[in-house]
């Protein structure tokens, strides 16, 4: 039995509040890259889980971070970037 590839996605909403998700890969990463800009350009991003749909007005996110990030990205996407420091 092979084990599903899974993501994390955190969200910090602009109120500060953050949702933490995990599923799994939705994508190929041949896709990734265009289905990543098609919902940038959305006005909601949807979540479905087990029990419950969110849909989050993208206008409330302050940021998105998705783990392990696709190999294949938007064209506009900075690579071989370091984290060196983060304030909250």
């Amino acid at each position: 039995m092979s084990m599903m590839q899974m993501r994390r996605m955190e969200i910090t909403l602009t109120s500060g509040r953050t949702l933490k998700f995990k599923f799994p890969v939705q994508a190929t990463d041949a896709s990734a890259a265009q289905r990543i800009e098609e919902v940038l350009k959305l006005p909601t991003l949807s979540i479905a889980t087990d029990d419950m749909l969110y849909v989050i007005p993208t206008t409330s996110i302050q940021t998105i971070t998705i783990s392990p990030a696709p190999a294949k990205l938007p064209r506009n996407v900075v690579r071989g970037a370091t984290l060196s420091s983060s304030r909250q």
